[in-house]
């Protein structure tokens, strides 16, 4: 295994009784994390975590003093959202379920396979990495929001006025959070307005409208990413030909 992946912004706080294990462990995530703390029990874990900012919590399930699961037990006393990985030798479906009750991210089978501790480390990574792009976003002002919104509006409603030649009559853009909705209303063409005068035609318009907008997909995520110099995923798009509404989601990244 090599580590052309690091993830060198994690701080791990790893607990494990045998010393030869826990040797072994440590030299693998050195070699991938920032900043690594070790214990021989969750007394020990216990203090050094309240003493460092932790990321990621990986702890043996049987230990001496005071085991994994009651170290988890008095972490989410103070912490309820820091990643907790348990590792045993033991496959046990009551302590699992106590472990789930606990919050605990995974559950980690000895001997630890390090290409499955690679993958944790990373679902951790991302999970974190998104905790931070929704702070950083919750952290933006009403006005610059304010201030996206109006300007996504404008330039989606001239891109559909230049590209069917007929504009909509309203488009509303709406931030939650790092989720960006995009809803045009009463934009129907002619052409739209002649099919719909036959009921079984709504399905057909429905799709000509899809199809519209996908082809349009790349010119209003560079409005979007333009707009608010955030990179953009198109997440959805729902066309009601009925309502004459569309509705475009997509999604903010750091």
């Amino acid at each position: 295994m090599t580590d052309e992946k690091g993830y060198s912004h994690l701080k791990v706080l790893y607990v494990e009784d045998e010393m030869y294990l826990r040797e072994e462990i440590a030299t693998f995530l050195k070699r991938r994390i920032g900043k690594l703390y070790l214990a021989e029990d969750g007394a020990e874990g216990i203090a050094i975590f309240q003493r460092e900012r932790i990321d990621l919590v990986i702890t043996d399930l049987k230990m001496p003093n005071m085991g994994g699961l009651e170290m988890a037990k008095r972490i989410r006393e103070f912490d309820a959202d820091v990643p907790i990985i348990i590792t045993t030798a033991i496959s046990d479906v009551g302590l699992m379920q106590e472990s789930i009750e606990v919050g605990i991210e995974r559950y980690l089978l000895k001997p630890i396979d390090v290409t499955v501790l690679v993958s944790a480390l990373e679902a951790v990574s991302d999970k974190l990495g998104k905790k931070d792009q929704l702070k950083a976003f919750g952290a933006m002002s009403a006005a610059q929001i304010q201030q996206y919104e109006r300007k996504i509006e404008a330039e989606i409603a001239k891109l559909v006025k230049l590209s069917s030649g007929k504009g909509p009559k309203r488009v509303i853009c709406q931030f939650n959070a790092n989720i960006v909705e995009i809803t045009l209303r009463e934009s129907r063409t002619l052409l739209e307005n002649t099919l719909l005068e036959t009921e079984e035609n709504r399905r057909i318009v429905d799709y000509l409208r899809e199809t519209y907008y996908q082809q349009l997909k790349e010119a209003i995520r560079n409005i979007v990413m333009t707009s608010t110099a955030y990179h953009a995923i198109w997440l959805s798009l729902t066309c009601n030909s009925e309502k004459d509404e569309d509705r475009i989601k997509l999604m903010l990244e750091v």
